[in-house]
């Protein structure tokens, strides 16, 4: 096998050595290969039948690992009968399942090789077609007709390269469809509502889609509380919720989702002591379907690299949302609690911190956009947090705040802010200071948060000039 004459810019061990390691590894390697080449990045012609195979699986049969059984089985339905028992391919197959595939990492560097040699194929068949255009000159054309043999074919290839269904769009063109859809389904907000919405109205309408939305906060201020809070509101209205935790444990994240449901103390619940009181074991285990009923799933990704950890969002895509014809997400949300460096993921060790925590912001950025669902992450405040109010107070990057849709501070409001404006309003405040759809906020204006901590719970209260106005019209009306 591997010996077509005259074939160029392939290799067949690569690609071999590909199609090993995903039968070794599972569906995690098949994702990462999947995210960077496709069937017709294969040159042999039975390695592209063999990815076509293993993508079925996946994505069809839902498939974790792999075995000759399935495979075979799969390549009958679909009409690969090469693979099948006896087939001329089938000691092939038995070789490729035999083989210990190399690491994950290899692995990686041999798609980006097979990658290469496809685009350079690519290439030299537009070249090579650029010639045979030129060898039918015959001097009687026009000067433009010439350019257009030599640049018709280097404008397809390189659409090709382009990401599948983007395109110049003529937006005068697109404007009876979009409008005609938008008044056939009208919706209050433009994105997915968190239930704090005072801040949806603050942001641009919302978790909108192909958005990174980053909620700051200095240590032990609450990011994690808000976010499982905002988790349990998606969830409440049927959104599936995958959060990704850097810093928390299932069962931590499942003990605060039962406080906060149940009404329970957070500290009885997270040491059984909830069972020697008959109201609060009646309550908590009164709650089971409602909590098994919410499509919230946790992973924790602490010590993962950044492809790792976009692999595991696209398998939940996979198997959990599912996507549109237009291939977006359906409705969804992705919480990534905490951006901070972990596993460098193989990167330079002569990277700075900044450098590596961008690549991880654009990698949640891209696949926000690649997939059109929101992602809503925490982000640690440095010092300057305690008592400045704007994007300089985020450590690490820069590059968070470029590529962040709305960027809000969470914090305790000072003792000033509680005498002019009374706890029982709030006792925390968000400050929305970056914002690239929504009005922001004014300076001194900020949303109270309304935290019960025995539970776990954060409400949205009222924005500071509401309150603030309130309070004026009751002072008014008690000197009437």
């Amino acid at each position: 096998m591997g010996n077509k004459p005259n074939a160029l810019l392939q290799d067949s061990g690569m690609e071999r050595a590909i199609l090993a390691g995903i039968t070794t590894y599972g569906t995690d390697c098949f994702f990462e290969v999947e995210d960077i080449i496709g069937v017709a990045d294969f040159y042999w012609t039975y390695n592209q039948e063999l990815f076509k195979i293993l993508s079925h699986l996946v994505h069809k049969e839902d498939v974790k690992t792999f075995d000759t059984p399935s495979i075979q089985a799969t390549a009958k339905i679909l009409g690969h009968n090469d693979f099948t028992s006896g087939g001329k391919h089938s000691e092939y197959l038995d070789a490729i399942m035999d083989e210990t595939g190399s690491s994950k990492d290899n692995v990686r560097s041999l798609v980006v090789a097979v990658y290469k040699l496809s685009l350079a194929r690519r290439g030299y068949l537009a070249a090579t077609r650029i010639q045979n255009n030129l060898k039918k000159i015959t001097g009687a054309e026009e000067v433009d007709n010439i350019i257009g043999q030599i640049e018709e074919p280097i404008f397809e290839f390189t659409g090709q390269i382009m990401d599948q269904g983007a395109s110049i769009v003529s937006l005068g063109q697109r404007f009876g469809d979009v409008m005609t859809t938008l008044s056939e389904t009208p919706q209050d907000i433009v994105g997915l509502p968190t239930g704090f919405p005072a801040w949806d109205e603050a942001i641009g309408g919302g978790l909108r889609p192909a958005t990174v939305n980053i909620i700051g906060a200095r240590p032990k201020i609450g990011k994690s509380f808000i976010c499982i809070n905002i988790a349990r509101n998606m969830a409440e209205n049927g959104i599936p919720v995958l959060y990704l935790d850097t810093e928390l444990t299932s069962d931590i994240q499942l003990h605060r989702l039962s406080s906060l449901v149940s009404g329970v103390d957070l500290n009885h619940v997270e040491t059984g002591q909830f069972k020697h009181n008959q109201q609060e074991s009646e309550a908590l285990w009164g709650c089971q379907k409602h909590i098994e009923g919410l499509p919230i799933d946790h992973f924790s990704v602490a010590g993962l690299a950044p492809h790792s950890i976009m692999s595991i969002a696209r398998r939940w895509l996979s198997k959990t949302v599912g996507f549109t014809n237009s291939g977006a997400a359906k409705p969804c949300l992705i919480i990534y609690d905490y951006l901070k460096l972990m596993d460098d993921g193989g990167f330079k060790n002569n990277l700075q911190e900044f450098q590596l925590l961008g690549f991880l912001i654009t990698a949640l950025h891209n696949f926000a956009v690649k997939f059109k669902l929101p992602v809503l992450a925490t982000v640690q405040l440095n010092r300057d947090g305690v008592d400045k109010e704007g994007a300089e107070v985020i450590s690490g990057s820069d590059r968070i705040v470029w590529l962040c849709s709305s960027f809000t501070i969470l914090k305790k409001k000072i003792q000033t802010e509680l005498n002019e404006d009374k706890p029982s309003n709030g006792t925390k405040k968000l400050v929305v200071t970056d914002t690239r759809f929504g009005a922001g906020m004014e300076s001194g204006e900020y949303i109270n948060v309304i935290s019960n901590l025995e539970v776990g719970k954060f409400t949205e209260g009222k924005p500071f000039s509401v309150a603030a106005q309130s309070a004026l019209e009751n002072q008014a009306n008690e000197k009437v």
